[in-house]
């Protein structure tokens, strides 16, 4: 009886291997001939996408979210977008954006991320911008709602009256959770430092303050850019983006950052791609996907991968229904 189960089920692995591989060679061309190392149906928590884990935390899944983080962050450590994405996780909200605030009531069409992209720059920065108002579950924002947005109010429109609406959800469907992007995973990436986008302007500064801060972040953006040659010399190329690109937030045009950044930003790309290729046609789906995020995170004008993640997640959905 046991032969004969055992039997059984690898007949229907077979069968399910032979299906994928019909869905992965659909455009006619050769699928690469090494052996698959994990099904694609059921993946170890460990090799979920950064995207799918965003999933999980805009319906706020929490716990699993950030366990599954944390274990993506041990097989891709310099991986800058994800470490931002861990930060907004564990970093103290009102010391990333900043302890002044002003009140916002949620209307029709709102949602975290569309709040975060209006009023922080960044649609990435939506679990922080959930956390600063306590909120454990962003994709629940309810119309009439009062929200905490950083900083001073920006104009003097008046506030929603009451409305039929109030307390339906703001949106009936959420798109897609949005990454960070790398301009604000660099700036996340310094603990210490609040995002400049979200703090007061400093005006009324005098002279020698705006000078004093001028050197300041000559000074910091030295340091970075040293930093960002260590991680180079000792191969660690994706965090030496990181560096130089914080360093050329602090400090336009500063070198040798300015010239490495974009050969080295070009390199990454190249790479990534290549093996999320090589992962696609071996129908390791979800370990492509995950190397296209980190592509599009380093340059989100690589139309190649956004294609080609397109057509993974297609095909992953066709074999979750298999």
């Amino acid at each position: 009886m046991a032969g004969a189960a055992v039997l059984g089920g690898c007949a229907q692995l077979s069968e399910l291997d032979a299906r994928l591989q019909g869905l992965a060679d659909g455009d006619g061309k050769a699928a690469e001939s090494r052996p698959v190392e994990e099904s694609t149906v059921a993946p170890p928590a460990d090799r979920r996408s950064l995207d799918a884990i965003l999933e999980d935390l805009q319906r706020g899944g929490y716990p699993r979210g950030r366990r599954d983080l944390a274990r993506y962050l041990e097989r891709h450590p310099d991986d800058m977008v994800a470490r931002a994405v861990m930060r907004q996780l564990t970093a103290d909200p009102e010391e990333v954006l900043g302890r002044q605030s002003h009140s916002y009531t949620v209307r029709p069409g709102d949602s975290y991320s569309a709040l975060a992209a209006r009023h922080l720059g960044d649609a990435g920065l939506f679990l922080i911008l959930a956390r600063y108002n306590g909120s454990e579950n962003p994709s629940d924002l309810r119309v009439g709602e009062t929200l905490r947005l950083p900083g001073p109010a920006r104009s003097t429109r008046a506030e929603p009256t009451a409305s039929a609406d109030d307390g339906q959800p703001a949106r009936r469907q959420l798109d897609r959770a949005p990454m960070p992007s790398r301009q604000t995973a660099a700036a996340l990436a310094l603990p210490d430092a609040p995002l400049p986008s979200f703090q007061s302007s400093g005006v009324g500064r005098d002279a020698n303050a705006s000078a004093a801060s001028s050197e300041e972040g000559d000074s910091r953006a030295e340091r970075l850019q040293d930093e960002g040659l260590a991680l180079l010399a000792d191969d660690r190329p994706e965090a030496a983006l990181e560096r130089f690109e914080a360093a050329l937030a602090e400090q336009e045009g500063i070198e040798p950052a300015a010239s490495r950044a974009p050969a080295l930003r070009e390199r990454l790309v190249d790479e990534y791609h290549e093996r999320a290729i090589l992962r696609y046609r071996n129908q390791q789906l979800d370990e492509a996907i995950a190397l296209w995020d980190r592509v599009l995170a380093i340059d989100p004008t690589f139309e190649p991968a956004r294609t080609y993640r397109a057509r993974a997640r297609e095909l992953q959905r066709r074999v979750d229904q298999l």
